[in-house]
């Protein structure tokens, strides 16, 4: 793991950039921590949607979000062609499409996320025993096989994303999920959006009856794919503390 930049002090938190090798190719990321921190914390690993990135207003907000208000450790990293990794700043670019037409997207970001929770896991301020997830969107059609994966994960929060829709006709996502949302064993916080226009709402109940963890909760918000409860981001923080 190499660190990327000068630490960014803001408003109580640390952010710095960073990269972890596998296969002898860079995986770009982005840390925050607490700017006074005093032993080992738990650490959310966060996980972008399509056409964002790590650093992306959404990552930024989170990041500072678990770090400032819960005394956390938080990171992400780009996706697929994605920020630090390609071209995609629009899910309808042909490059996305051609994303999850390449070889093993799914397994390459699973190995991508293992290695890299691998070199986190090895800070000081890491508690390797409190490791949650929280994904949305593209970071549940990659973090949700992950968690699935990775019994490191204690707890996640997933959601806008299901077994049918436009967003599924040009991912294949659904045989993935087919596949890892019964091997989910973890409490597991599914958030959907009523009127989702990329996955269909009947969809989005079929992915989460699949999944299998027993300590499992549905919140639906009203509004399009982009839209959130009003304090949908508490809620999943609380879930989260629940748990780490």
């Amino acid at each position: 793991m190499r660190w990327q930049q000068d630490p960014i002090h803001t408003h109580g938190v640390i952010e710095q950039g960073f990269t972890v090798p596998r296969n002898g190719q860079p995986i770009p990321g982005v840390w925050w921590q607490p700017a006074d921190i005093s032993g080992p914390v738990p650490l959310v690993l966060m996980g972008h949607g399509g056409s964002g990135h790590k650093r992306n207003e959404r990552m930024q907000m989170l990041g500072h979000m678990f770090s400032a208000d819960l005394g956390w450790c938080a990171a992400a990293i780009d996706g697929p062609v994605h920020g630090d990794r390609g071209p995609v700043t629009d899910p309808t670019q042909p490059e996305y499409r051609s994303m999850w037409q390449s070889d093993h997207p799914v397994q390459r970001m699973i190995d991508d996320w293992k290695a890299t929770l691998d070199a986190l896991s090895q800070l000081d301020e890491v508690d390797g025993d409190r490791i949650g997830y929280w994904g949305v969107s593209m970071g549940t059609m990659f973090g949700l096989p992950y968690v699935a994966c990775d019994p490191r994960v204690r707890a996640a929060v997933l959601g806008k994303a299901g077994m049918t829709g436009s967003s599924v006709r040009r991912s294949g996502i659904d045989t993935h999920f087919k596949t890892y949302a019964p091997l989910l064993r973890v409490p597991v916080l599914f958030s959907i959006q009523w009127d989702d226009e990329r996955f269909d709402r009947d969809g989005q109940l079929d992915l989460y009856d699949c999944i299998g963890s027993k300590d499992k909760r549905l919140h639906a918000y009203p509004g399009l794919h982009i839209d959130n409860g009003p304090e949908a981001f508490e809620v999943q923080a609380a879930f989260l503390s629940r748990y780490l």
